[in-house]
């Protein structure tokens, strides 16, 4: 049974008021840094169409001038058995749109789902809100054009600044959701994994078509292999060692590096508060919030994959010249060791968890523990929660995905939707619904059978249509997870 849901803004924008359509632009600004090139979020000529139901009667739209909204709303589906895509796509994006928008404007938002009481109801009678979206593409008011492409360097989410003992980075001018797109940078240049005495030549060669600013902004970049800290003891060339600080992979083991003027200003920190990944539909990199960010606070992603303390700095003072002061390693002692002792239980239930899936593809091994790997993966998604302080979305994931390869394996696909479903959702906050991976999740989402470990045993068959109603809280995880 579908419900509705939204947000109003209460009172609404005035329309001669010029910090009402500030505010405005920079939420239809963060908006479209958020979804610069998904074909259901589609750009016309007064507003923003978001077409993620097909048979909808009306879509939901954002207008380019503040002064007409009253609601952005949709029909959804509360049923987390659902079989429609497109409904969880929805519930992404009004998350996502739901956040910015309460993040700008604070009071004057009001969330609002007509099937529940504690959330009451939309402030505008319907007839107010049909004629408020029928005036969008009216012509009283001067044809506004859409906003520019983003520039990362002058977005309305961050600032560049230079931080005490870490020189340049990201600042959050505004409050930042989780989810939200922070931005997307195409590279300066990229090199395909040259021998390393080419490398100075290949890059010399590379830079000189570039203009003079590009050039000077490569050139301003940090090079650890110059810093008097440096623990390297081989003499790199100044334009190789930039790129050996700096260079980021084009995608998961990929050959090919690139840099990023902006991107590779962002600092590190052992628990980032974004998510780096190259998309390879937009062929770009792109910066993804992975908890809520307050403004003033420094942007970070994770330089390495190094889990424990130790090993953990060694890797940072060689490869980036630095002793790692973030909130983790200048914790004192007894945490450190709990921290460590965490992570170190973190990998090996994720070892242990892999080894059972992957087996699972050729043996019977996964048939007589599907139960226990299926504890595995809660206690991990638990764990990562208690260690990332809630920004480990891309790690908890995984867990999911790995769950719903135990439950499709053993045939059930009720529990296999839930999970993918998750997984998906996960994908989404810390990737964007663009990116291949979350595509290939979305299809798992509307047929979980497709999956090639699908029927290889039926010990828990279930259909789709068999996740129970009534539910809620613990009661629907003990289902979930098959605990009682």
């Amino acid at each position: 049974m579908k419900t509705t849901a939204g947000f109003d803004l209460v009172p609404k924008l005035s329309c001669t008021s010029p910090e009402d359509q500030k505010s405005w632009n920079t939420f239809i600004s963060q908006i479209r840094t958020q979804y610069p090139s998904n074909p259901n979020v589609q750009f016309k000529e007064n507003y923003i169409l978001f077409k993620h139901f097909e048979a909808e009667e009306h879509h939901p739209m954002l207008p380019y001038i503040g002064h007409k909204f009253l609601r952005f709303s949709s029909s959804i589906n509360p049923n987390p058995g659902d079989n429609s895509i497109l409904n969880s796509d929805f519930l992404s994006v009004l998350h996502t749109v739901c956040g910015i928008a309460k993040n700008i404007f604070g009071k004057k938002f009001r969330w609002w789902r007509d099937d529940l009481k504690e959330d009451g109801e939309g402030f505008y009678g319907w007839q107010e809100v049909w004629e408020s979206w029928a005036s969008y593409d009216m012509p009283n008011d001067p044809t506004p054009s859409p906003p520019p492409n983003i520039n990362p360097l002058a977005s309305p989410l961050f600032k560049v600044q230079t931080i005490p003992s870490k020189g340049r980075g990201l600042i959050a001018t505004v409050n930042i959701p989780t989810g939200t797109r922070i931005l997307t940078e195409s590279p300066l240049f990229t090199i395909p994994s040259p021998p390393i005495p080419s490398l100075e030549t290949s890059i010399s060669k590379t830079l000189k078509p570039l203009s003079k600013e590009k050039q000077s902004a490569y050139h301003s970049l940090h090079n650890n292999y110059q810093s008097p800290s440096s623990t390297s003891k081989i003499k790199t060339p100044p334009l190789s060692g930039i790129f050996k600080t700096n260079a980021i992979p084009c995608g998961y083991n990929s050959s090919i590096a690139g840099i990023y003027l902006t991107i590779c200003l962002i600092n590190h920190s052992c628990i980032p508060n974004t998510y780096h990944n190259w998309n390879e539909n937009l062929e770009q990199e792109t910066i993804h919030a992975i908890r809520p960010i307050n403004a003033g606070e420094e942007i970070t992603i994770s330089y390495i994959s190094e889990s424990m303390s130790n090993p953990r700095r060694k890797r940072l003072q060689e490869c980036f010249g630095f002793d790692c002061q973030c909130q983790l390693c200048t914790s004192d002692p007894k945490q450190l060791e709990s921290n460590d002792e965490r992570r170190q239980r973190i990998l090996e239930l994720n070892e242990s968890i892999m080894s059972n899936v992957t087996a699972s593809y050729s043996t019977t091994t996964i048939d007589s523990t599907p139960i226990d790997c299926l504890k595995d993966c809660r206690r991990l998604i638990g764990l990562l929660g208690q260690e990332y302080d809630g920004s480990a979305v891309n790690f908890e994931g995984g867990a999911y995905y790995d769950a719903f390869r135990v439950c499709i394996r053993q045939g059930d696909q009720a529990r296999a939707k839930v999970m993918v479903g998750r997984a998906y959702e996960m994908r989404v906050l810390c990737e964007g619904e663009d990116s291949e991976s979350s595509r290939d999740l979305k299809r798992l989402v509307m047929n979980p059978t497709v999956h090639k470990m699908y029927g290889l045993s039926m010990k828990w068959r279930s259909e789709v249509e068999d996740v129970p109603e009534g539910l809620e809280g613990e009661e629907f995880e003990k289902w979930l997870w098959r605990e009682g």
